[in-house]
Parts: structure tokens; sequence; C-alpha cells
């Protein structure tokens, strides 16, 4: 989420205050109760500012539908999944090529694996936040941030399954294995 959105509760958040059936911890709780439709993403992050996690708390309420982003201009600043898909200019011979193979190659990741640089790494990285945009949408946004934060092969390795688990709910297993794989591939730790 940008720092000038403003989350709300939905009605699921709402009932889970009063009735405690999610079993939330204690930090999405507090989380969850300070969010009054009011307050701008920043502000929370200055008010639990001790929590070092307060993204991932913020990302768990809005992929558990507890919490929406409020404000329309925000959303109206995601980009489409149409403007995700399509490729950068430096990307548009790949994309070229990929035309002409079969549908099942239509996830293929860019052809320049630049294992062991950090260009790969940028490449894996530009990858996987477009499949989610495009796949999952404005839900994907904080754990995107993760990915774009990621310094090291490793470290966006070990993002790996929420990844999957982020593509499981709209999609089948079969993309989500796809997508995994050319990530995986991108990385350099297939």
């Amino acid at each position: 989420m940008f720092e000038h959105a403003i989350p709300v509760k939905t009605a699921t958040g709402r009932l889970e205050i009063d009735e405690r059936k999610q079993k939330l911890g204690a930090r999405h709780r507090m989380v969850l109760i300070s969010i009054n439709g009011e307050r701008s993403v920043a502000s929370i992050r200055k008010q639990f500012a001790a929590i070092n996690e307060i993204d991932t708390l913020l990302e768990d309420l809005l992929v558990g539908g507890m919490i929406e982003v409020a404000n329309e201009a925000e959303i109206a600043v995601e980009p489409t999944a149409a403007a995700i898909t399509a490729p950068p200019p430096e990307m548009q011979p790949v994309v070229e090529a990929r035309i002409a193979t079969p549908a099942s190659a239509e996830a293929s990741p860019p052809a320049s694996l630049a294992t062991g640089s950090d260009e790969g790494l940028h490449e894996a990285r530009d990858y996987m936040s477009r499949t989610l945009s495009a796949k999952v949408g404005i839900r994907a946004f904080l754990f995107t941030q993760k990915v774009d934060r990621c310094q090291t092969r490793e470290a966006l390795h070990e993002l790996l399954p929420e990844f999957r688990r982020l593509l499981r709910k709209n999609l089948d297993a079969g993309r989500v294995n796809e997508f995994s794989a050319n990530v995986e591939q991108l990385i350099g730790q297939g």
C-alpha cells in the first residue's frame, strides 16, 4: 500500500473484532482495531513503529479480506493488468518470439537469463512483481514491495512459498507451478 492509502475495515474485519472467530494474533488485532478509515498507512506505520513487520501485518489483513483500500484514487493509480503485462520496449523481441510458441509457453521468463549477475536478480524481481500484479492485483501490493526490496537471490528464493500461495488463490496448480519454475530459473537456484 502506498503511504497515502487509507485502509478501512471490511465487514469481515468488523466482525472479527466483535467475535474473534479468525483467531488473529495480538499484533494483527491491534493493527486491525487501529484502522478507522481516516488514517493513512503512513500514520499507522508511525503508530506501530516498534513493530518491524507492520507491512506484513497490513498485507495479511488485506489478503484475509479484513481491510481494503478506501480511496478510489489509490486504486486508479495502480496500473491495470493490461498495462502490467505489456512489456517494456527493451523486452519487445522476447514477446514477439513468444507469439509463435504454443499457449503453454505464454508465461515464459525473459530470454536473457543473467545467472550470477545483478541483472538476473532484477529480472526475477520484475517478473514476480508483474506476475502478481497481473494475476492477483492490488491484494498482492504489499508482498510485491517485499519482492522489490530483496537484495539477494537467497532472500528472493525465501519468498517463493508466499508467491505460490498468493497465485494459488487465483490460478490452477499447473499455472502456479509454471510461474514458480520461471522465477526459480531466473533466480538461478532451480
